[in-house]
């Protein structure tokens, strides 16, 4: 009896032991870091904690980071709070025979993956006068990362050009072809298409060829002309521009659903969404289409209790004028995961490590399934991971791992994230 009581106190020990020896510390953590020679070179900011809210480690999470774009992290806080279950395409008013229509920065219409038709249908069944309001403009600079932000976005302000058989260039959508010129006087030694710095024109170079597999989204110049323009074109019908205030029984017309934009904005980091997110979320708070009010009614109203107010310039994370600790993206995190209340859906929100998005190639399936669930950043010398974390265990855990100022290649920062990450899953 005795020996069979020893055993059964032996197994115990072990069973519990075991328990012990897997479980997550701050010094196993620690250890992953100490012994990572690459995390040693540069500036690491690192946060983990238990879904209870305990945080196991962190490094330097009180210290300011560039958080490219992890910064859409903000946005989508901002447009959960703000935005409704469903886009607001444009509102609009009847006055007598004329249907006029001010944007609000909705950027699905005719976009190739989020159009549902509805806005579409909408003003091309109107037995009305068209009129497309004028709005102050949008201040942003040109990018090469992202299409022009706008008040009413066709075509998500992007075409398709690419090399037809003839060794012609095919444009879609076809109307756009009118803002293509050829230019003698470029100094380029690829063939390529770039927007104008005299006007709104599209030029490429007339003395070279166009490849055979020339294949490109073009991000085009683009005003409420523009979508005046793009518009009429579509909808085969006059539409003008009009000098109007908001008056009367103002309406709004609502799109796509809110979460399908998110998703196309969080999985593929897409600048030119976050950034009308933004325009979107002032619409809703006010008239005036500016993302500066958008990020001023948050700063004031949703960041109460945040230890570390992030410093925040635009929707997408281009600016580097962007600051954030990595301890305020966790209490984000924690907010958003809060805001969205179910785990399915808010694991369809970001990226998924050997499955979708950003990610996709990233990490490797554990028995065919995902083990990460976070939102990447990028820019030259910085890479970021900011989301959640399965492990084998059974236990899940909210992360921050944040780099800036590495001058090593980007996939060997981004291969030395995924080792630390899966030894977490792996092990613990």
């Amino acid at each position: 009896m005795n020996r069979l009581f020893c055993f059964f106190l032996v197994i115990l020990f072990m069973l519990i032991h075991d328990g012990f020896a897997q479980k997550l510390t701050e010094k196993k953590v620690a250890r992953l870091f100490a012994a990572s020679e690459l995390m040693k070179e540069h500036f690491v900011g690192f946060i983990l904690q238990e879904e209870s809210g305990k945080i196991i480690y962190s490094q330097n999470a009180d210290v300011h980071f560039v958080p490219a774009s992890n910064t859409k992290i903000l946005t989508l806080y901002a447009a959960l709070h703000i935005i409704r279950d469903s886009i607001p395409a444009f509102q609009y008013e009847f006055s007598g025979d004329s249907l006029i229509i001010w944007g609000t920065g909705d950027p699905s219409f005719l976009h190739p993956k989020l159009n549902n038709g509805k806005a579409y249908d909408f003003l091309k069944r109107a037995a009305h006068n068209l009129y497309l309001a004028q709005q102050p403009d949008l201040k942003f600079e040109p990018s090469y990362w992202r299409s022009d932000p706008g008040h009413f976005p066709i075509y998500a302000n992007t075409m398709q050009a690419k090399a037809d058989l003839q060794g012609n260039l095919e444009i879609s959508p076809k109307i756009m072809g009118s803002f293509l010129k050829a230019d003698s006087s470029m100094v380029t030694e690829k063939f390529d298409i770039f927007r104008s710095v005299s006007d709104h024109s599209l030029i490429y170079p007339s003395f070279l060829s166009i490849p055979a597999d020339y294949d490109d989204k073009v991000p085009f110049p683009m005003d409420l002309e523009k979508s005046r323009f793009l518009l009429e074109d579509t909808l085969k019908k006059e539409v003008k521009l009009i000098n109007r205030l908001k008056k009367g029984d103002i309406k709004t017309f609502y799109s796509i659903l809110a979460d399908s934009l998110y998703q196309h904005m969080m999985l593929p980091s897409d600048n030119f969404l976050a950034e009308q997110v933004l325009i979107l979320c002032s619409a809703v708070l006010s008239d005036t289409l500016d993302p500066k009010k958008a990020i001023q009614y948050v700063e004031e109203n949703l960041f109460e209790g945040i230890k570390h107010k992030p410093v925040w310039e635009d929707g997408s994370g281009l600016s580097r004028y962007n600051l954030i600790t990595p301890r305020t993206v966790l209490e984000i995190l924690n907010r958003v995961e809060v805001l969205i209340g179910d785990q399915e859906r808010l694991r369809e929100m970001f990226p998924a490590g050997g499955l979708s998005g950003t990610l996709k190639n990233t990490y490797e399936l554990d028995g065919g399934k995902a083990f990460v669930w976070a939102k990447t950043g990028t820019l030259r010398n910085m890479h970021l991971q900011s989301g959640w974390i399965d492990t084998r265990k059974g236990r899940t855990y909210r992360f921050v791992f944040m780099n800036n100022n590495f001058v090593k290649p980007t996939p060997e920062i981004r291969n030395e994230m995924v080792r630390i990450m899966t030894t977490i899953h792996e092990q613990y």
